[in-house]
């Protein structure tokens, strides 16, 4: 299986990427001669930091999330993940996904409560077994299915929340050194961040769509072709490289 990732296709993602930021530094600047009127240089400049969000969205949606895969006796397998192998390998990427969707959902109830909340008290406050109950209840999950699409949308929803949430408080000054104090000292773009969530997550929900598909666990067998799995890493690599670009020259 490979994902149609064409080549015009990236060209276009690309240019976004490269004119954008002179396009939204151009309306800011406009703006700010201009700055006690509400002015339409404002309201794209507003609007302008939805439509990378929203590109990742449906981008992700459409080619990241319903994987087709065909097996058939063409197909040049390099080798054959059964046994107990196969399960040490569902076992690590099921929990590690569901930890990082758990965190990463968490993570968009922190950044609201530290935007409304003054206080920085906490109104979720959960103990490790509760914690660990709800990474269970996403491992059931990811392992159907259906409920595991309505997932990744959730996911997404959860991704343009936060995105959201970062542009108004780049473009309001708010203080965003206090949403994600363990990472800053490695990270000072909060959007590295994030990013860096979303393509986790798509890299390892495609390795679980790709073991959990069809009859690969009930069989206790998971044909792997090379190519077949690397095609949509690269993919999937090169669209965050391009996306990670752009806030890069944004900010």
């Amino acid at each position: 299986m490979i994902i149609n990732f064409s080549l015009v296709r990236l060209s276009i993602i690309f240019l976004l990427v490269i004119l954008l930021p002179l396009f939204q530094k151009q309306w800011l600047n406009l703006y700010l001669f201009n700055i006690n009127n509400f002015t339409l240089y404002k309201f794209l400049y507003y609007l302008s930091g939805l439509i990378i969000p929203i590109l990742v969205i449906l981008n992700s949606l459409n080619k990241f999330t319903f994987y087709k895969f065909k097996y058939t006796k063409k197909n040049n397998y390099s080798l054959n993940i059964q046994g107990k192998l196969l399960l040490f390998i569902s076992l690590c990427i099921l929990i590690f996904l569901s930890f990082l969707i758990t965190s990463y959902i968490f993570t968009n109830f922190t950044m609201f409560e530290n935007l409304l909340i003054s206080d920085n008290k906490s109104l979720v406050q959960l103990g490790n077994n509760k914690k660990l109950l709800i990474v269970a209840i996403t491992c059931i999950l990811l392992i159907f299915k259906k409920t595991r699409i309505l997932l990744k949308k959730i996911i997404l929803i959860n991704f343009l929340m936060i995105s959201t949430i970062i542009w108004y408080s780049h473009i309001n000054n708010a203080p965003l050194i206090e949403l994600f104090p363990r990472y800053l000292s490695k990270l000072t773009n909060i959007n590295y961040i994030n990013i860096i969530y979303i393509f986790t997550i798509d890299t390892m929900y495609y390795f679980w769509s790709y073991i959990s598909n069809g009859t690969n666990l009930s069989d206790w067998n998971v044909p792997v072709a090379i190519k077949e799995v690397i095609y949509p890493i690269l993919s999937i690599i090169i669209f965050y490289f391009l996306i990670i670009l752009y806030y890069s020259m944004i900010y």
